[in-house]
């Protein structure tokens, strides 16, 4: 795939393991919420910030068996780290706003009980869908605003219910899990779930524009098999783990990784290139949605 820097990961490598001190440093102490956090990416999100020793780490999710098991694997690989978060479930369906601002009340309740702390500090905006491939003319328009809720009305919903819960100037972090279909060309068949995934980052470019306290990141996170397309989707071999974009995150709250405010990067790109270009992310518009030779 063409890349922002020289190097490219299909997975995980020592520059984003949670074991790193300063990344374990910039964990320790944050309060973490998952969406869609009960399977794949989603899933080694929450894994990531189990081991780098986040204070506690909670997933949301429809399916309670799920969020069972991986809250079982987190506490098991945090304890492998040496770590002991407090590790939260909430079943909840992020359609419906109701839902959404009562599980996160629920889990800054227990939070606050078990560790005294009452900010949620993180936000991974996870959750989302891929529809069955068909092309614009033809397909079902049900689905079409099916795959638009859930990509879209799930973040809003998300990040509504955070807001009043975040930490005060400068604290708050919201990580966007997007998509490369966001921003690269159109590939046939494919335009239900690009035109959802461009649409919520366009909503998440407002919110950060609309909230410049908040450091806002959104990531394509791979190409990577997951349970996301459901049995609509084509079978293929991915290059990618969900390991990667799990650490990648985790990375993205270290103090070097501050420059990537407000940017769209690929969890394949190395880190070291990409610090060794903060002056151009910084004093250019690379790494940022738009029309390319016109800065608007």
């Amino acid at each position: 795939m063409p890349s922002f820097t020289k190097g490219y990961h299909h997975r995980p490598y020592p520059a984003i393991s949670p074991s790193r001190p300063d990344i374990a440093a910039a964990a320790a102490g944050k309060n973490i919420v998952i969406t869609g956090g009960g399977t794949g990416i989603g899933k080694a999100i929450a894994i990531a910030f189990a081991q780098a020793g986040a204070r506690s780490v909670a997933i949301l999710g429809r399916r309670a068996d799920r969020l069972q098991e991986t809250a079982a694997e987190m506490k098991s690989e945090a304890t492998k780290h040496g770590h002991s978060p407090i590790i939260v479930t909430e079943m909840a369906d992020l359609m419906q706003s109701e839902t959404v601002n009562a599980a996160l009340r629920s889990i800054q309740t227990k939070i606050s009980i078990e560790a005294g702390s009452t900010y949620l500090d993180v936000l991974v905006s996870n959750a989302g869908m891929a529809p069955k491939m068909g092309t614009v003319l033809g397909y079902d328009a049900q689905i079409m605003m099916d795959t638009f809720g859930l990509n879209v009305l799930s973040a809003f919903n998300a990040v509504n219910a955070w807001v009043p819960l975040a930490p005060p100037v400068d604290n708050a972090v919201l990580i966007n899990v997007s998509s490369m279909m966001a921003h690269a060309r159109p590939v046939v068949t494919n335009f239900a779930y690009s035109m959802a995934k461009a649409a919520n980052l366009k909503m998440i470019d407002y919110f950060a524009v609309e909230n410049p306290s908040i450091h806002v990141v959104s990531l394509q996170p791979g190409i990577i098999n997951t349970e996301l397309g459901g049995e609509d989707m084509p079978v293929f071999v991915a290059p990618d783990t969900t390991e990667l974009p799990g650490q990648f995150c985790v990375w993205l709250l270290t103090e070097e990784a501050r420059f990537l405010k407000n940017k769209f990067v690929w969890a394949n790109w190395d880190v070291e290139d990409l610090v060794a270009r903060k002056d151009e992310v910084l004093t250019t518009r690379a790494l940022t949605w738009g029309v390319e030779g016109v800065p608007v």
